[in-house]
């Protein structure tokens, strides 16, 4: 069985949790964790403006995690948010 991530969890698995998010966004590093909760204007887990999905797409595309818009606005499955999930840098031990 597979879990649907809401577009503010797909960000926050992408792109080092909501303090990373914070840090990309300039914002207060706990700041992110508010859109879990719903507003008048938007539902729980979305992503409160366009402006910051564009900086949100910016910092993936610059670290080369395939994030796109769909995701900012339907979020996606667990296993397809692990699939973009970036690689672990790997670690070299001199000999």
């Amino acid at each position: 069985m597979s879990s649907h991530l809401t577009p503010t969890d797909v960000t926050f698995r992408l792109l080092g949790g909501y303090k990373g998010v914070a840090a990309i966004l300039g914002q207060h590093e706990k700041t992110p964790i508010a859109w879990k909760n719903g507003s008048k204007m938007r539902d729980a887990g979305d992503i409160p403006s366009p402006r910051i999905m564009r900086t949100l797409l910016a910092a993936a595309a610059q670290r080369r995690i395939a994030l796109t818009a769909d995701h900012l606005i339907y979020g996606g499955s667990e296993a397809e948010i692990a699939a973009l999930m970036p690689a672990p840098d790997s670690v070299q031990v001199a000999a």
